[in-house]
């Protein structure tokens, strides 16, 4: 009998890898038993399943599966990305001394950049909901309310910080106060991923959203490039003490930035091939 962990583990494996795959998965963890080494290998699978996505033989939906990948891709890569723009920016206002004008410069020009790929993001959005709502498809749109328990924890953590420094044993408030928001941030990054995902946008969809991955990708590695000249000019003045804080960051901005690049890269080369075959 599959236990709730694996059922979990199961469930967050892509649409379609389920669909190919599903039944037997199901039937293997069945027979081999669901302990907590299988459920790790099975989120393990699923993680791999999402970066390494399943793409059929047939071209034309290989392309648009793959549109659909480098789609979601994108999205997560510049949620990381629009995270970190803020703590760099709270970061230099913490610090004795002056920022210099190339790095306030890149990072106004990340700004400009990220902001402006938000509204792409979002007449994709548009065209998303326009297509689901003229399909009857609304019940892709579900992975969306796991936003729901978590946007409180972002609005009141303010005041939730400020309790607890009024009072020092409340521990539990503070660590509601931080980790409520980074469980409403990364909800906000993996959720709109998933339901494109199980949106299954047509292929002309796929190809405005596909093409415009490329300059949300440029975006996100501006506000990459801003990270290494931030945590470059910390290092230099602040020592190995800033590491700690800013390292991760970098490695995390940097990641983004590649994985933007290589899957919009990937999502523009589906997207031109299928409009010169049309």
């Amino acid at each position: 009998m599959i236990n709730m962990a694996a059922r979990v583990a199961l469930r967050s494996y892509p649409p379609s890898f389920r669909e190919r795959y599903g039944c037997e998965l199901e039937a293997l963890v069945e027979d081999t038993g669901a302990g907590p080494s299988i459920v790790a290998d099975l989120l393990v699978g699923a993680l791999r399943a999402w970066l390494r996505p399943v793409m059929p033989d047939e071209s034309a939906e290989r392309r648009r599966r793959r549109m659909q990948a480098s789609v979601a891709t994108t999205w997560v890569t510049w949620c990381a990305a629009l995270y970190a723009l803020p703590m760099l920016d709270f970061i230099l206002s913490e610090q004795p001394w002056p920022t210099p004008d190339l790095v306030r410069r890149l990072l106004d020009v990340a700004q400009y950049a990220m902001f402006g790929t938000g509204l792409i993001l979002l007449v994709g959005a548009l065209a998303l909901l326009a297509e689901t709502s003229r399909t009857g498809n609304r019940a892709a749109w579900r992975p969306l309310v796991a936003l729901a328990p978590t946007l409180p924890t972002w609005l009141i953590a303010p005041f939730l910080l400020a309790f607890a420094s009024i009072d020092p044993l409340s521990y539990w408030v503070a660590a509601l106060a931080v980790l409520g928001p980074v469980a409403f941030l990364i909800t906000m990054a993996v959720a709109p991923a998933v339901a494109i995902t199980r949106c299954r946008p047509s292929a002309k969809v796929l190809r405005l959203l596909a093409l415009s991955g490329v300059a949300v990708a440029f975006a996100v590695t501006t506000t990459g490039i801003a990270c290494v000249a931030v945590v470059t000019g910390l290092i230099m003045n602040a020592g190995d003490a800033a590491q700690l804080v800013t390292v991760p960051m970098l490695a995390v901005t940097v990641a983004a930035s590649a994985a933007a690049l290589v899957s919009s890269g990937r999502g523009a080369k589906a997207a031109l091939h299928r409009e010169q075959s049309s």
